[in-house]
């Protein structure tokens, strides 16, 4: 990713098959919701074929940082399991990131 990503250009900075497939993966109720790991870090797991566990933080201006994905996807910046958990994200925008005891 060339840019600093965030819920508003993520769409446009990642490769189109990429959010395809993430697409996808949301869509279809694979993406848990977000649960805090540490202190303002959090992980969703992708149910695919093998499951994978994304995990990022986001600063105060929405950016997000330290964002990874257990795939190991080496061919693009973002891989489809964080494309789906954006999507997620998107999908809840304005509501805590992990309401307290919601996983």
């Amino acid at each position: 990713m060339e840019s600093e990503l965030t819920l508003a250009s993520f769409r446009n900075e990642l490769d189109e098959a990429v959010l395809e497939r993430g697409w996808l993966y949301f869509s279809n109720g694979w993406v848990s919701r977000p649960r805090e790991i540490l202190p303002h870090y959090y992980e969703c797991v992708v149910e695919e074929v093998n499951p994978h566990a994304v995990s990022f933080s986001r600063n105060p201006d929405g950016t997000f940082t330290d964002i990874f994905c257990t795939c190991g996807d080496r061919l693009h910046s973002a891989c489809r399991h964080m494309a789906a958990v954006l999507f997620l994200l998107e999908s809840h925008q304005g509501e805590s990131i992990a309401p307290p005891g919601v996983d």
